[in-house]
């Protein structure tokens, strides 16, 4: 901070102090037992050096928690269901695949996406993506749709309609014998 506003740290510093006070002794020349104590002002070298590693440290720190922030804010724009359903969307009309034309297919891709892959399944094919490639990812996607997701509700819906058809009978003999027992 101090560096940003243009003032010069103090000398005396607590955390990083630049100066200190230094005891030492020379004895005089021809006098063995004879010495004299000085005290002086020494630089601490390695302080300055710590100093400057620490700003840069400090800068460092603050790029990486910035760009973790926006990708936070990325990531969870991404994972909204829209984004999701784009994702798929675009993967699944890229190699124009023939189980997808036209506005037909646009409940079954919503579908797809919101109850077969949700964001369990997205969050691993966007990893899939970004680990391989945008062409693997729609490989998997196109693999998914065809083979599970149609198969499955293509069975569902013959189920059904099957059901359906097996009470329709039943419902229009019992309307017949109804019918047969007024007019009888």
């Amino acid at each position: 901070i101090y560096i940003y506003l243009g003032i010069h740290w103090e000398t005396e510093s607590r955390l990083f102090p630049k100066t200190t006070l230094c005891d030492f002794t020379i004895r005089e020349f021809g006098h063995p037992k004879r010495s004299h104590d000085y005290t002086v002002q020494c630089v601490l070298t390695l302080n300055l050096f710590h100093e400057q590693m620490f700003t840069f440290l400090y800068f460092w720190y603050v790029i990486v928690i910035s760009l973790n922030v926006c990708d936070f804010f990325l990531w969870l724009y991404a994972i909204t269901p829209q984004c999701r359903l784009n994702f798929v969307r675009k993967r699944l009309y890229s190699k124009k695949y023939p189980l997808t034309n036209g506005i037909k297919d646009e409940s079954k891709i919503i579908a797809f996406t919101n109850d077969y892959l949700e964001a369990d399944g997205f969050f691993i094919l966007s990893l899939i993506k970004e680990n391989t490639s945008d062409y693997v990812a729609a490989e998997i996607i196109h693999r998914l749709y065809a083979e599970k997701f149609l198969k499955r509700n293509l069975i569902k819906t013959t189920a059904e309609a099957s059901y359906d058809d097996k009470h329709t009978k039943k419902d229009n003999d019992s309307k017949r014998h109804n019918l047969c027992s007024l007019i009888c």
